[in-house]
């Protein structure tokens, strides 16, 4: 098969690409530099330039594909201006999926979020529960407003598979998300763990659940992937003892909450990157758990264990140097 792959330079996108090309197809990048992605992309991928936020650059990287995987977005729930969000994760993906009508594209594999689903503090995710609220923070909001781009596009017609993927981290050329996690740890840059949890999925098995949701996810479904659910304390803790780093202390929840709060006004004026940003930690203590059984069942997801995800991501900002 044809796939254009979105995002291809990021976490998910760029896992996405590589094994499409291990598993033998043609892969092509929408990129919006070729001569930086080059380095993080093989030979065998085809690079086309252009930007989802340029809707008169798709159409060129549309042409001729089977399989369109839209993982490009702006994964964070931090940015300066947080209009960017709205630009990039809905407008972005409304353009897109436009141009994948336009195309006649076989199938569009939307890269969704967790988020986008209704749960109370510590309790689980299912795929029949969308929340139909606003979200708490920009980042979530733009992410149900894709959704909604989505399914009026697929309404239209187009044949559209939504993945919902839990917190992913893995190797990558980039570190954002989770990864800025380990990366915390192992520089000794976390000055205390901050409270609450969240479901995570190595990235091999959120490339598993998108190639099956390609392969056999029905259009219109959704599809919850996560490994399992740990909490920030546990999760730093195996970092240290896989890495042998210092453990740093746990960040009590209102004195945590008190520097999230404070910090933000600061780092939107100076331009600094606050240590635990407001929206970061509201889903930490949403502290949700996804039940990703739909996924195993239908898509052949597998998950990995906890202790094998750090295991391989350590090595790997090992062999980057970072760690």
């Amino acid at each position: 098969m044809r796939a254009l792959v979105t995002g291809a330079t990021g976490l998910i996108g760029n896992a996405i690409a590589m094994d499409l090309i291990a598993r033998g197809h043609d892969v092509r990048a929408l990129v919006r530099d070729p001569d930086r992605a080059r380095a993080a992309l093989p030979e065998r991928v085809a690079l086309s330039r252009g930007d989802v936020t340029a809707p008169d650059s798709l159409p060129a990287a549309m042409r001729e594909v089977d399989w369109v995987f839209h993982a490009a977005g702006m994964p964070e729930q931090w940015q300066r201006d947080e209009r960017i969000f709205d630009r990039v994760n809905r407008q972005g993906t409304a353009n897109v999926l436009d141009a994948a009508l336009a195309a006649r594209v076989k199938r569009v594999i939307y890269t969704s979020t967790m988020d986008v689903f209704a749960a109370e503090p510590g309790g689980t995710l299912v795929e029949t529960n969308l929340d139909r609220a606003p979200k708490p923070t920009a980042y979530e909001r733009s992410k149900q407003a894709a959704e909604v781009e989505a399914e009026a596009r697929r309404e239209r017609g187009l044949d559209l598979v939504y993945v919902n993927p839990a917190a992913v981290y893995g190797p990558s050329p980039v570190h954002v998300g989770l990864n800025s996690f380990f990366l915390q740890m192992v520089t000794g840059k976390m000055p205390m763990v901050p409270p609450g949890g969240m479901s995570v999925l190595y990235v091999d098995g959120c490339t598993q659940a998108h190639v099956g949701a390609a392969e056999r996810g029905v259009s219109g479904e959704r599809y919850l992937v996560a490994d399992e659910h740990v909490s920030c304390a546990a999760l730093a803790a195996e970092i240290s003892r896989q890495a042998a780093v210092k453990l740093p202390r746990n960040g009590p929840v209102w004195l945590v909450r008190s520097l999230a709060r404070a910090s933000a006004p600061l780092a939107r004026l100076f331009g600094f990157r606050p240590l635990v940003a407001p929206g970061q930690l509201a889903f930490l203590l949403w502290n949700a758990r996804v039940d990703a059984s739909k996924a195993r069942a239908a898509l052949g997801f597998s998950p990995t264990p906890l202790s094998s995800g750090v295991e391989k991501t350590l090595a790997f900002l090992r062999a980057q140097g970072l760690a």
